[in-house]
């Protein structure tokens, strides 16, 4: 007596899913020297893997994060920061490859609510229906209110 394998018919049969790693960082680099960017010995490769990228960077004093920001030429923009007010101000940074460009300012403010960044005058701002802390400010007025009708009329 043979046993058939029953087989289930394709709606039936699970997907394997894809991963989604990947899709959103296209690259990271390691801490690097700000001196790199100087460098003729790197220029070439580093207009390659940076130039006409966009993404995400963080500028390091030392070993304490700086500044984090986000542009659409890595490269360019960061070569910047080697003249302007952030001159002399950080020595290593970190670059992050981002795909997905629309999302660049989420991502952004997302880390400096994290983490706090002395080189960054503005921390971004959420919409304000996505606020939840206002939320919260409006449980505690409305409780705050009934409190207040109870001690008075406890007085």
């Amino acid at each position: 007596m043979s046993q058939k394998k029953e087989t289930k018919p394709p709606a039936e049969r699970k997907r394997k899913q894809r991963s989604t790693k990947g899709a959103l960082i296209k690259g990271m680099s390691r801490r690097l020297p700000s001196a790199i960017l100087e460098s003729p010995l790197f220029a070439q490769r580093l207009r390659e893997i940076m130039r006409r990228y966009a993404g995400i960077y963080a500028l390091y004093r030392r070993d304490r994060l700086y500044y984090i920001g986000l542009t659409k030429n890595l490269l360019g923009r960061i070569r910047w920061h080697l003249r302007d007010r952030h001159s002399g101000k950080w020595d290593s940074f970190i670059i992050f490859r981002i795909q997905r460009v629309r999302y660049l300012k989420d991502i952004e403010t997302l880390i400096h609510h994290l983490v706090d960044t002395p080189g960054n005058e503005i921390k971004g701002k959420v919409p304000r229906d996505a606020d939840l802390n206002s939320i919260l400010r409006e449980v505690l007025r409305d409780h705050e209110t009934a409190i207040r009708g109870i001690r008075r009329a406890l007085r």
